[in-house]
């Protein structure tokens, strides 16, 4: 077994237990690659074909509104990351998903995915948690945005990424949690 697909591998296995030839089958659906820095794996207006799990690195989603660059998310190692609207719906994407530090990857194709989700109930059932996880973090996350203010908003994100802001741009975390850069900087001087 390939090295960088182990991560991958107990990311899968945590959720449902597949024997060594299912595995055998999900890891020749994978592939493996490295992305540079400030590199877009997904672009506005295209349709995201790739989910990508990350092995080592982060990277942020983001979109623009009235001509300002707006971070809908940070991902970090062992998270799933890809435009998930238009990567389910096959709809063309209105963010675009950037490396905001070298990534190494390792992906899969939507037709791939559906290819293993019609070959076996364990990958569907693998496929169903983590369209839940996404949509009970998600639920959370943004419903805990409208009744926070600005210093519980970064606790829990430093929570779920303790080095967020070691690693990426303050602008990006400001944006994210809807917050000026200077209003970021005060909280944390606090």
């Amino acid at each position: 077994m390939v090295e960088k697909f182990m991560s991958f591998s107990s990311y899968i296995n945590s959720r449902v237990q597949l024997s060594p030839q299912e595995m055998e089958i999900a890891e020749e659906a994978c592939d493996s690659s490295i992305i540079k820095k400030g590199e877009l794996l997904i672009k506005e207006g295209q349709v995201a074909h790739r989910m990508y799990f990350i092995q080592s690195g982060c990277a942020r989603t983001y979109y623009y509104h009235q001509d300002k660059e707006v971070t809908s998310w940070i991902y970090r190692e062992e998270q799933l990351a890809t435009a998930w609207s238009s990567f389910y719906t096959r709809s063309p994407s209105f963010e675009e998903l950037q490396a905001l530090e070298t990534l190494h990857v390792t992906s899969i194709s939507h037709e791939k995915l559906q290819d293993l989700f019609n070959r076996n109930s364990k990958f569907q059932h693998f496929g169903r948690l983590i369209c839940q996880e996404q949509l009970v973090f998600l639920d959370s996350f943004f419903k805990g945005q409208v009744f926070m203010n600005a210093k519980e908003k970064l606790d829990v994100l430093i929570n779920y990424f303790p080095d967020i802001t070691q690693r990426v741009n303050l602008g990006y975390i400001a944006s994210l949690l809807g917050i000026t850069q200077e209003t970021l900087s005060r909280i944390r001087r606090k």
